[in-house]
């Protein structure tokens, strides 16, 4: 069983996994709007999201009491403009900013 919640700034997804003893056991991929999570031999999930999501930026908590894995994905779009935003302050502060794409 999972939930699926839609933030403003993220997707979060829960997941019930009350076979499961640690978070350490789930092989979770995020890739761009597909999230897989597997846990050998007794989950396997594999679920579209409805937007494009920050995998670098996701986090992951497994409450052991509920056994239960809520994933929180940042959605791309926010967090592109957050990092735009940031790298503009740091370049009206100490001027142009190397990034990977070239001089901002």
């Amino acid at each position: 069983k999972y939930e699926l919640d839609q933030g403003v700034r993220a997707v979060i997804v829960k997941v019930d996994m009350p076979r499961a003893q640690q978070a350490a056991e789930a092989d979770v991929l995020i890739i761009d709007s597909l999230l897989s999570l597997e846990v050998p031999g007794k989950y396997e999930l594999d679920l579209d999201l409805p937007y494009l999501v920050d995998e670098n930026a996701s986090d992951a908590v497994f409450d052991k009491q509920k056994r239960e894995l809520t994933l929180t994905l940042p959605l791309k779009t926010w967090t592109e403009r957050a990092y735009a935003e940031a790298r503009r302050k740091v370049a009206e502060q100490y001027g142009t900013v190397e990034t990977e794409g070239g001089k901002e």
